[in-house]
């Protein structure tokens, strides 16, 4: 119907499901499907395994029913093979910040106790988010939601390996070229905790270059 925005990973928009009638969230992936980093599973550079192992991811989000968690409803590929997936439309909503701006710290406690169960239903199923941060982590009607759980897009980093996520919200153990884990999704968590309740980045800086140095080296 209308395109929503446009991120790292690929379009988003206003679609409708013309079998159920329902006004549904379409994402078409626009990158090239041997930069996607896969959350359950290991990455493949063969095209033809990665489409399938794409199925068995989109399958396994499809699966997932949580209150705090964004129901994938539909999966599939287009006409050039590019995968999309449609979830629940969120209209109206807020980022975690926004919707924790100026609240009782009842509210914003609230809120991310909201975001930790969304958070362990994911890793008890063996899922890493791997890109969380406040875009990702939507408020409406009080209900936290996660989205864009499950796939993120690989960056190069340096020889050491392969980086996905968004740097601000990053461990410094990702950034080192470790392999992301529980603790990154954590780690971003907190990140994003202290931001609501100090209300700033706990690593503040202007300049990325020094911001990286800080998470790197510095205490909060």
């Amino acid at each position: 119907l209308n395109p929503l925005g446009r991120g790292g990973m690929g379009v988003v928009y206003r679609a409708l499901d013309r079998l159920t009638g329902q006004v549904v969230a379409l994402k078409q992936v626009i990158v090239a499907p041997q930069t996607l980093a896969f959350a359950s599973r290991p990455n493949t550079n063969n095209t033809d395994s990665l489409l399938l192992s794409l199925a068995q991811e989109f399958r396994l989000l499809a699966s997932l029913r949580h209150p705090n968690i964004i129901s994938v409803l539909d999966y599939g590929f287009d006409a050039e093979r590019q995968p999309y997936f449609t979830m629940e439309l969120l209209e109206q909503s807020q980022t975690l910040l926004e919707a924790g701006r100026n609240q009782p710290l009842t509210v914003q406690i609230d809120l991310l106790i909201q975001t930790l169960q969304a958070l362990a239903y994911l890793h008890r199923r063996g899922i890493l988010h791997r890109d969380l941060k406040p875009d990702n982590v939507l408020v409406s009607q009080g209900r936290v939601r996660l989205l864009d759980f499950g796939l993120s897009v690989m960056r190069d980093q340096d020889k050491a390996g392969e980086v996905s996520g968004t740097l601000l919200y990053m461990d410094p153990e990702v950034l080192k070229g470790a392999t992301p884990s529980e603790t990154a999704d954590l780690y971003a968590v907190g990140v994003m905790a202290y931001e609501l309740l100090v209300g700033r980045h706990p690593f503040q800086s202007d300049n990325l270059g020094t911001l990286l140095i800080k998470v790197l080296e510095e205490d909060v």
